[in-house]
């Protein structure tokens, strides 16, 4: 479907011109304006279906001009465009109901269309599921006031998805909420691992104790719904189970199951299920009530995945994924209370590129680009050279800082060497041709009980960075 009218508010001339050529290749009608006084007439004027909002606008806020979209026209999706991250105001936007938070610039124009369009097939199922409700408030007078209950019950488990921020405590209320709603033998949820980051999850429950082939027959025909190449193996899913509050064990096989689908972002991230011992169909009132506690469940989903998203933004740097400046000593400050509670040693180790042959050579020979691709190389190397327990972070262009839980100065010495010497041999890939780089390290160790802090922590490794550089690089000092 096209014609629908996209909103697009930025003060910079040039995005713009861009958006809008972006959106009237898909065939949407696209309104303008530079501020939001301009916004403002446009709400006035007609209803919108999408809004892409800048944050930092010449008069208001971004925030701002999503609140008086929401107020105005509560199912318009709104996508926030920023060039500055910032955890707080990406959760202020998604409580105030954006649909996605994109920063600038953008790595692939496409993203601008594909975004677009999963809000507006958000925007149908929102839609779809109002008339959902409200052929469910129509039915004939017999049902009424068991239907009124059961509508009662999904209003209060919207609002209990709604709070949910992680995937599993959404499969745990959706779960919950079809138990408590739908006459069945037993329910489960299948959550999809995401992008490799975690495990597939799945929960089941019934209203007796299930036995061990009664789990794993429904945990199975829920990965056996999911269409190839998206199908988990069944030996990578955790199962957790409900507790029924009966200790009658139902052991019976499953007959019948009625199956719905959690999509988030366009592509399928999970399955729910209804399972019965009977062959007789589940009436079409339960199977409709199933539906719409799905569709919250998908939402509910989203926004679990949007506020991790967020959380990593505001955590993360954004070119090499290490942990950045800020949230590293959010990390060594929660480090530095578990070592005096244990009384456990703790290093930091400070690494800085050298100049002969480092960051400026790669910009000035190769491009910044090039440069880039060097630093994001330095930080996997870096993730995979150091142990499982320890936080790698940039400190700051092409400054990193490690922080090795339990580790006294001759270990966080003899870490620091293995990485300078790794990093000295290895050959890394810019535009075509191969580059070797060196490293100096600065190594200091907090101990407990000394009065010590992170910033007086850090400042020594700091000094330990600067008297190996005035060795002449490539080697690790420490400073007392």
């Amino acid at each position: 479907m096209t014609g629908e009218r996209v909103l697009i508010v930025d003060d910079e001339e040039g995005i713009r011109r861009l958006l809008v050529s972006l959106c009237r290749r898909e065939g949407y009608e696209t309104l303008v304006a530079a501020d939001g006084a301009g916004a403002f007439a446009l709400l006035e004027k007609t209803p919108i279906d999408v809004s892409i909002i800048d944050l930092f606008l010449p008069d208001v806020h971004g925030l701002e001009v999503l609140r008086r979209i929401k107020e105005r026209y509560p199912t318009s999706e709104v996508i926030i465009l920023t060039g500055h991250a910032d955890f707080e105001t990406a959760v202020e936007a998604m409580r105030l109901g954006a649909y996605d938070y994109l920063q600038k610039p953008i790595p692939d124009l496409q993203l601008i269309p594909l975004t677009i369009s999963r809000a507006l097939e958000r925007q149908n199922l929102l839609r779809r599921n109002e008339r959902l409700v409200q052929e469910l408030q129509e039915t004939n007078l017999e049902l009424e006031r068991r239907r009124r209950q059961q509508l009662e019950y999904i209003h209060d488990i919207g609002q209990a998805l709604t709070g949910a921020l992680n995937s599993f405590d959404v499969a745990q209320v959706l779960a919950r909420a079809i138990l408590g709603s739908i006459t069945c033998d037993g329910v489960g949820v299948l959550l999809l691992s995401l992008n490799g980051a975690q495990r597939g999850l799945a929960l089941v429950g019934a209203p007796k104790m299930l036995s061990a082939s009664a789990k794993e027959s429904l945990v199975q025909a829920m990965i056996d719904y999911v269409p190839e190449p998206s199908r988990p193996d069944a030996t990578e899913i955790q199962v957790h189970v409900l507790d029924p509050g009966s200790q009658e064990v139902d052991d019976a096989p499953w007959r019948r199951f009625e199956f719905a689908p959690l999509a988030m972002r366009g592509s399928i991230s999970g399955v729910a299920a209804l399972a019965s011992h009977s062959e007789e169909p589940f009436a079409q009132d339960e199977r409709d009530i199933f539906a719409i506690l799905a569709s919250q469940g998908s939402i509910a989903l989203e926004n679990a995945y949007l506020f991790a998203r967020m959380r990593e933004l505001a955590t993360k740097d954004g070119l090499t994924g290490l942990y950045n400046h800020a949230h590293f000593f959010e990390l060594f400050e929660a480090e530095i209370n578990r070592a005096e509670r244990y009384a456990h040693e703790l290093a930091i180790i400070m690494l800085d590129i050298d100049g002969e042959r480092g960051l400026k050579f790669v910009n000035d020979t190769y491009g910044h680009q090039a440069g880039d691709e060097l630093l994001r190389q330095l930080a996997t190397l870096l993730r995979r050279s150091v142990r499982k327990e320890d936080i790698v972070a940039r400190y700051g262009g092409d400054e990193f800082i490690i922080l090795a839980p339990q580790t006294g100065k001759q270990q966080a010495l003899a870490l620091a060497e293995r990485i300078r010497q790794v990093i000295s041999e290895t050959p890394f890939a810019v535009s075509d041709d191969h580059v070797y780089i060196t490293v100096s390290g600065g190594v200091a160790v907090y101990h407990p009980g000394a009065g010590e802090t992170a910033s007086s922590v850090v400042s020594l490794a700091d000094r330990g960075l600067y008297l190996a550089k005035r060795k002449g690089g490539n080697s690790v000092c420490t400073a007392d």
